[in-house]
């Protein structure tokens, strides 16, 4: 905690292999998202960290071939959207709406 801001840094859980994780995934996503939320009332806040999930098909290499795989699942993608929707900003797209090849996913798959 800083002065006039929170640094959030998290290593978000990953689905893991067969999505294994999936529904521990989901449930962390809705609950972080009520944390980062309750902290955005008193005061901004910065979050960075590995969030494990690409959110747009601009945002990974093999759009594809990754649509059932962590990191790229519908069900994580609608997550990241959530926060969106909560007020959070993707500082990377808001500031390069269209870039291309510029990853910060990678699947381990």
């Amino acid at each position: 905690e800083f002065l006039d801001f929170f640094l959030v840094t998290a290593y978000v859980p990953n689905s893991g292999r067969g999505l294994v994780r999936l529904d521990y995934r989901k449930t962390w996503d809705v609950d972080f998202r009520a944390y980062l939320s309750e902290l955005d009332i008193q005061k901004p806040l910065v979050l960075c960290g590995d969030l494990n999930v690409a959110h747009q098909e601009i945002d990974l290499k093999n759009p594809k071939g990754n649509k059932k795989n962590a990191g790229f699942t519908p069900e994580e993608r609608e997550g990241f959207s959530q926060l969106l929707t909560a007020g959070f900003i993707d500082s990377f797209r808001e500031l390069y709406p269209e870039q291309t090849n510029a990853y910060t996913f990678w699947t381990y798959m």
